[in-house]
């Protein structure tokens, strides 16, 4: 037999392993007489000249009125509604007003419902897992300015392994944990695996030698795009993995071959058989580790590589829009930095190229201006790409791809003689912020916003005001943070700290304050912003990633980390992902995973996630589902959704969920938000799932 269930997710705190059953607190609610008995304390018409089959004083001619069932006392007209999928009443309607919670009329299905307690974070319950979110005072889920719990980032070494690698650093240990080529050549479907070419996306050969990587960009899996520049050859973008459990098993061999600190002592040996070459995963090591900690072109969660654009072209720019509402999808959009008369797109303009985040398919090309050439790019919360081009910027809607640019605007325009911009960032007010490493200065351009449904908002866009600080050295890579600040690398080996609310005009240094107090070592390349609010910098020729640790105002407190990674890093982008997140489109989840039905032999079968929230203009709530019948793999099932609307029916599209019995269900909760200041409020949510018993229920 089967036993129905409807449970509110906010009360079942319980460890993963401890199912929430009709007996582990399930309210089983009082249900109606499901058989229909007549009620003999209620007196029965007296039919008088009519015909009345069953008794109950309802038929043709009598005098109460006809009878829809002359079979069956229990049913005529004015007979109280019950529970069993009759119409007891004759009006044509089943069991209206009087069904249970779950919609049936089981006995057994039970309810409760969450009014006061809080909904549990990260730490309070092994079941929950929360990016982004915290609880506002009523203990609901909101969308918070730092509770996200990815603690690395990616950092592109530029002539490490000639190659070019990208480290992976953990910013609270702050050791490297992990270190990969910048390439793969394994990006093709299975059949093409281990072909004996090494080939990316589409089947062209990928560059083995000096790809010199540049930028990297963080997505909301916290997995990592890495730019390839690849002087005197083809450009590329490489997408890395960050969880274990989205890496592919290409050598069916049950484990995954991956890069990691194996003795932990914070660097990843490259030749641990010291053979000169690096390792890969035919390498036997001779210094006494059981594996090597870098697997080459063997690594197992470098994903794939696309090459864009023709030869010397240069792959500088990468960065990432608002994507859609799927968890973790964001759309790539990288660029060629020289023009090349023999690019199909143009032989004339360079060419921005939107990739798929999830397969590295192309989406789509946008031409820019012919004299734009993309050093960098930035993507802000109206979902507007800016373009970093020495003394140039312009500007693509990444919303709708097929708009028009918009215009070259140049900084002369508003101070004359020449000018340089080099890294690029978006602030907390929809500002952008710019580099200047051969003009000597930092600008900030504050784009002139109309309400997004304007038809002029668009063009106006390029009738903004520019400010200029001259600064004194050259500044490369430059972030933002939620304080209000602006973090600038130099070249003299500096990161300085600069107001985002200084006033339109021209500026001098004063405005900046030099953060360190000694140099990090010459050509400073990368600022960035961890996810505890800590400022990195990078240095190209220390081959060093340096932390200035903050207090809650954004001061150094004087506690200074030195990090070695790779050769020559050269990362000035969001290499931690925290303007992504913070900025491009503020977003948090809160995902809870269940299982059931701990009497049975079969799993349950999961029918619908309920939830109430408020959702404010410009915010949203939406659900995303997994199933797996192995709890350790669950956070890696295909993911169903989005269900923009409660309920979410699992049996429906976007799904239907598979598989579907299943002994686990992960439910995950996408809130974001067009405004950070504004935040949708997830108040509860409940599950509907059925047992299937093979013995009597208990």
């Amino acid at each position: 037999m089967k036993r129905l269930f409807h449970l509110s997710a906010a009360l079942c705190l319980v460890y993963l392993f401890v199912a929430c059953s009709g007996e582990a607190g399930v309210y089983k609610k009082p249900q109606p007489d499901v058989q229909g008995d007549v009620d003999t304390d209620v007196p029965v018409p007296v039919c008088e000249g009519g015909t009345d089959n069953d008794g109950d004083g309802y038929g043709p001619g009598c005098p109460a009125g006809p009878d829809c069932n002359d079979d069956n006392p229990n049913v005529h007209p004015g007979r109280p509604e019950v529970c069993n999928n009759v119409d007891d009443n004759c009006n044509d309607q089943t069991d209206e007003g009087v069904l249970n919670a779950c919609g049936n009329c089981s006995t057994l299905c039970g309810t409760v419902e969450f009014g006061t307690d809080p909904l549990p974070l990260d730490g309070e319950d092994p079941n929950v897992n929360t990016e982004g979110v915290g609880r506002d005072p009523n203990g609901d889920i909101v969308i918070t300015q730092s509770s996200d719990s990815f603690y690395y980032l990616w950092i592109a070494n530029t002539n490490d392994l000639s190659v070019g690698t990208v480290s992976k650093v953990d910013t609270r240990t702050m050791r490297e944990v992990a270190r990969y080529f910048s390439v793969t050549c394994f990006s093709r479907p299975l059949a093409y695996y281990q072909s004996g070419s090494c080939l990316d996306t589409y089947g062209t050969a990928v560059q083995l030698i000096s790809n010199s990587p540049s930028r990297t960009a963080v997505d909301f899996n916290f997995d990592v795009w890495v730019a390839n520049r690849a002087f005197g050859g083809q450009a590329s973008t490489t997408k890395i993995s960050n969880n274990l459990g989205n890496c592919i098993d290409r050598n069916g061999d049950g484990v995954i071959q991956t890069s990691a600190d194996r003795d932990g002592n914070g660097i990843i040996t490259t030749d641990c058989d010291a053979n000169g070459s690096p390792d890969n995963l035919s390498t036997l090591c001779t210094n006494g580790l059981s594996e090597p900690e870098f697997y080459g072109l063997d690594d197992e969660c470098v994903m794939l590589t696309t090459n864009y654009g023709m030869n010397n072209q240069l792959g500088r720019c990468v960065c990432l829009d608002k994507g859609s509402s799927d968890v973790g999808a964001s759309n790539v959009w990288v660029a060629t930095y020289q023009i090349h008369g023999s690019n199909p797109q143009s032989g004339t303009q360079n060419v921005f190229y939107q990739i798929n985040g999830m397969t590295g398919e192309f989406m789509g090309f946008t031409l820019i201006p012919s004299n734009v050439n993309c050093y960098g790019c930035t993507v802000d919360g109206d979902g507007v790409l800016w373009v970093s081009s020495w003394g140039l910027t312009t500007y693509i809607d990444t919303v709708n791809p097929a708009h028009p640019v918009g215009r070259t605007i140049a900084t002369s325009e508003a101070f004359g003689g020449t000018h340089a911009m080099y890294g690029i960032t978006t602030d907390s007010e929809n500002n952008i912020w710019y580099g200047g490493w051969n003009s000597n200065r930092v600008y900030r351009y504050r784009p002139h916003r109309l309400d997004r449904s304007d038809p002029a908002y668009f063009t106006e866009l390029g009738a903004g005001t520019w400010t200029m600080i001259e600064y004194g050295a050259y500044t490369g890579g430059i972030s933002a943070d939620l304080r209000g600040f602006i973090w600038v690398a130099n070249n003299n080996g500096f990161i300085a700290r600069i107001p985002q609310s200084i006033a339109d005009g021209v500026h001098d240094a004063s405005v900046a304050t030099q953060m360190n107090p000694t140099s990090f070592g010459g050509n400073m390349r990368g600022s960035g912003i961890d996810f505890d609010g800590h400022v990195w910098g990078v240095s190209h020729d220390t081959s060093t990633a340096n932390r200035i640790e903050l207090d809650a105002a954004g001061n150094a407190t004087g506690n200074i980390t030195t990090v070695p990674v790779g050769t020559n890093p050269y990362t000035y982008s969001d290499f931690t992902g925290y303007g992504l997140r913070n900025f491009t489109r503020p977003q948090g989840t809160f995902s809870y995973t269940f299982t059931s039905c701990p009497d049975s032999e079969l799993p349950p079968t999961w029918y619908e996630v309920r939830w109430n929230g408020t959702t404010p203009p410009g915010t949203s709530i939406s659900a995303f589902v997994q199933t797996s019948n192995d709890a350790a793999s669950i956070r890696y099932a295909e993911i169903y959704g989005p269900w923009e609307t409660s309920p979410a029916v699992l049996s429906d599209v976007p799904g239907p969920v598979a598989p579907n019995p299943a002994w686990y269900i992960r439910v995950t909760f996408l809130l974001t938000t067009e405004n950070r200041d504004v935040t949708p409020i997830l108040h509860d949510f409940d599950l509907v799932w059925e047992c299937a018993f093979q013995g009597p229920a208990k």
